[in-house]
């Protein structure tokens, strides 16, 4: 419990160093003025949008006003559009992004663990061989180009499926819908995350495969299918549950350019207009959000070390 509390205590300078760094740099990347208005606007206009925007003032007093009300839930106003608050679009958007984050997860677990058992039952073998060949090839594909090429050939040339967007209605209610605009944006998210799940959680079955413990086990006549699913595979869990996290925070963050290639309107797709427009109260509240993620889910991980090997103890800082 001390361990877990001393993390959760840890999140905050991690938060407020990122919220900072950000917000420096994209103070000195430009004037958002010149994308708000027009190039011949009067400079009565230009000053009276620099004072409500609090743009005269130096850029640390500019943080510490943003962060007091970060802190009280206001994230403030989008520079373009309509000026709406940041923080009821940003959960009116988290949806989307969560539903594609956690299917893509959630197919990609699935397939990296049976491709990974079935490479390591027979090392070497032409499934393995062609597991391999076809993970480096996914890992080496770029996600947009693949995105493009899904959209040209499953959607304009077959018509199967929907280039864009995320269907109408409710997921409940239009389901077929909804999964045939999943379809394309999943795939492409999934195909690396697969690729990188499998990869590591294969390696570290084989390391647990050639140790002592499963040489004792085959040794006392143990089945190879009860020595792999029952104590080959728990063990080499470790790796494997550490990049899952990872992957889940990543997918939130990869999904930036994959929701623009699918229009998806998640997250992503709002930081990337926002990221075009300059509107930093959008940026900020997005990078905010990853950073929150990326945090919240090494805390997990953590927990998760505690119920795959008892043998953790997270208050001593290791193993037993």
């Amino acid at each position: 419990m001390q361990h877990l509390v001393k993390r959760i205590f840890l999140m905050v300078p991690t938060l407020l160093g990122v919220s900072m760094l950000v917000f420096f740099l994209l103070a000195i990347s430009g004037d958002p003025i010149r994308s708000l208005l027009a190039p011949d606007a009067p400079p009565e206009q230009i000053i009276a949008l620099r004072k409500e925007l609090n743009l005269g003032k130096p850029i640390p007093v500019r943080y510490v006003l943003w962060l007091k009300d970060a802190l009280r839930g206001d994230l403030g106003r989008s520079y373009t559009g309509s000026h709406l608050p940041v923080f009821p679009e940003l959960v009116r958007r988290l949806p989307a992004t969560l539903e594609l984050a956690v299917i893509t997860m959630f197919i990609a677990t699935l397939i990296s663990v049976f491709v990974a058992i079935m490479s390591v039952r027979k090392p070497g073998g032409m499934f393995d061989q062609t597991a391999r060949t076809v993970i480096f090839v996914f890992l080496a594909v770029p996600g947009f180009w693949l995105g493009i090429e899904l959209i040209i050939l499953f959607s304009r040339k077959l018509g199967w499926f929907p280039p864009a967007g995320r269907g109408d209605g409710s997921l409940l209610f239009n389901l077929p819908s909804h999964l045939s605009h999943l379809a394309l944006p999943a795939i492409t998210l999934g195909v690396g995350t697969a690729a990188s799940l499998c990869r590591i959680l294969r390696a570290s079955l084989l390391e647990v495969l050639h140790s002592d413990f499963v040489r004792t086990a085959r040794a006392k006549g143990v089945s190879g299918r009860v020595v792999l699913m029952r104590h080959a595979l728990r063990n080499a869990l470790i790796p494997f549950v550490t990049l899952s996290g990872l992957s889940i925070a990543a997918l939130l963050e990869g999904s930036i350019i994959i929701e623009s290639v699918f229009a998806w309107p998640g997250i992503g797709q709002w930081m990337v207009d926002g990221i075009k427009g300059r509107d930093a109260p959008v940026v900020m509240a997005g990078v905010l959000l990853t950073a929150v993620v990326y945090s919240g889910v090494n805390l997990i991980v953590d927990i998760l070390y505690t119920v795959i090997d008892p043998r953790i103890r997270l208050d001593s800082g290791g193993k037993d």
